[in-house]
């Protein structure tokens, strides 16, 4: 059988995403526990956040014969910052980055004219050649931006964009280019831009991933419930991560 599931984790408190980027890296951390307990020799992830970016819908497939409840029962008590919350049981393979949609959020304070901010970044929207905007690596720069928008939530601007698929840093640098430049009225790819700039990768969150025709189903616990809650008392950026997972968080 084959699941897929999904989970969100602080990502201050791992050493980064990939396998072997260190013991304490996000896929390391899974797997460990995954073959330790006999569910699963591999994982195949939907997305790898940069370092100390965060998830509160980040999703990954395994093979396994073990009963699903039991294994997110073992990933929840093994693994600390870390928080298994929904799956989708599937009778064949599926490649989990073949999603629909991904969301992510960028969570912004300070003095910024949110309005001029949004028209700045809404020039984002659209298909783009982001290699201005990215870590180059051998991807195709030319993504597509669905949408960007924003609202407020305790006292922070929830930055939110929308895409099948992003380039390495590009959200990153596009935030950190509006941070420098969104009280002028100028086009950004037509911008000559000598360095890039990226924002912080501890307010950037992988909110969410979506797929066609896949039915997530919850993972009902009250120990999961109570030991994302404790959480909840920092007013900061964990308090979007975990809240998303409770079903509080629009």
């Amino acid at each position: 059988m084959y699941y897929l599931i999904k989970y969100g984790y602080d990502g201050k408190k791992f050493c980064g995403f990939q396998r072997n980027n260190g013991e304490n890296s996000v896929e390391n951390t899974i797997i460990n526990v995954l073959k330790s307990h006999n569910i699963s020799d591999n994982m195949e992830s939907a997305a790898r956040t940069d370092k100390y970016v965060s998830a509160a819908g980040n999703v990954f497939l395994i093979e396994s014969k073990i009963d699903i409840i039991k294994i997110l029962k073992i990933l929840n008590s093994q693994i600390k910052d870390m928080y298994f919350y929904q799956y989708a049981g599937l009778s064949e393979y599926f490649n989990p980055r073949y999603c629909t949609l991904k969301k992510y959020s960028y969570v912004l304070d300070g003095d910024y004219d949110i309005e001029k901010f949004m028209v700045m970044l809404r020039k984002f929207e659209g298909t783009h050649d982001f290699r201005n905007f990215s870590r180059k690596d051998y991807r195709n720069t030319v993504r597509t931006i669905k949408n960007i928008d924003y609202y407020q939530h305790n006292g922070f601007f929830i930055i939110n964009f929308y895409a099948r698929s992003f380039i390495w840093h590009q959200i990153r640098a596009i935030m950190g280019f509006a941070m420098r430049y969104y009280e002028m009225d100028l086009d950004p790819f037509a911008f000559k831009i000598n360095s890039v700039f990226l924002a912080s990768p501890e307010r950037l969150i992988l909110m969410d991933i979506f797929y066609e025709n896949i039915t997530f189903s919850d993972f009902n616990s009250s120990y999961l419930d109570g030991k994302i809650t404790k959480k909840l008392t920092d007013i900061n950026v964990n308090r979007v991560i975990y809240s998303r997972i409770l079903y509080k968080f629009q």
